[in-house]
């Protein structure tokens, strides 16, 4: 775990002592040096910043009216050599109040409680993480059905209209089977015929010139033969 760091204090010899103890750590990489609260707002828009030591007196923003501006504030340490801030500091969330002088071992259990804070922040999900709403709407004469893929067993092209065969029930629409096998994924849907697409999920049997969905039996079209066959050597079907 690297953990970037950020002091802002209007006293160097701050900066110089904290810098010291952190190159005891090789995981502490330091991302800036500010001497007021107000040259740190635009880094902490820029980099990534995992941890703050912050002072509390300074001109202009102190610590705490710096803290107010933050929406999501990283981990803090204060770093003060006054103990009357140290009651009000914890009303901000903080991770540890350093009183200065501070020795390399206060240090060190301060980064330790960084550690743990850290740790035990989940990661943010990302956008293929998030569920995927797997439907589509059907339409027929007068409505659009909102169906979910996993209800669907089979489509029969069946004239000028498409049966949506469901798991308890069926949708006749007015949508071409060539519009479904567009629109379906097909890491789940196999056209296996000029009239006929099947969900991987509903099969249970599969010949070699019929697929089999339970009871139900529809047939493998000569020009699909392939796709199937290829389908299954590869092991890309997904059977119940």
């Amino acid at each position: 775990m690297q953990i970037n760091y950020l002091i802002i204090d209007d006293e160097p010899i701050a900066h110089t002592l904290i810098e010291k103890f952190a190159d005891e750590l090789d995981y502490m990489k330091l991302i800036g040096n500010c001497h007021n609260a107000m040259s740190a707002l635009p880094l902490l828009k820029t980099q990534q910043v995992d941890l703050i030591f912050l002072d509390i007196n300074m001109p202009k923003l102190n610590g705490f009216e710096f803290l107010k501006t933050l929406a999501n504030p990283p981990q803090i340490i204060i770093i003060s050599a006054h103990k009357e801030h140290a009651l009000e500091s914890y009303e901000y969330t903080i991770a540890d109040y350093l009183l200065k002088p501070f020795n390399f071992e206060r240090f060190f259990k301060s980064i330790q409680k960084v550690m743990g804070n850290i740790s035990t922040i989940p990661e943010p999900t990302s956008s293929t993480d998030l569920p995927i709403d797997k439907s589509i709407f059907i339409k027929d004469e007068k409505k659009n059905h909102k169906v979910a893929l996993s209800d669907i067993d089979y489509i029969k092209a069946e004239g000028n209209y498409t049966s949506v065969n469901l798991k308890n029930r069926h949708i006749l629409s007015q949508m071409k089977i060539s519009d479904f096998e567009k629109l379906l994924p097909k890491e789940d849907f196999s056209r296996i015929h000029r009239s006929y697409i099947v969900a991987h999920q509903a099969m249970t049997l599969i010949s070699a010139n019929e697929i089999k969905l339970d009871d139900t039996s529809l047939p493998i079209g000569r020009v699909y033969k392939g796709n199937i066959r290829h389908l299954i050597e590869n092991n890309l079907l997904s059977i119940t």
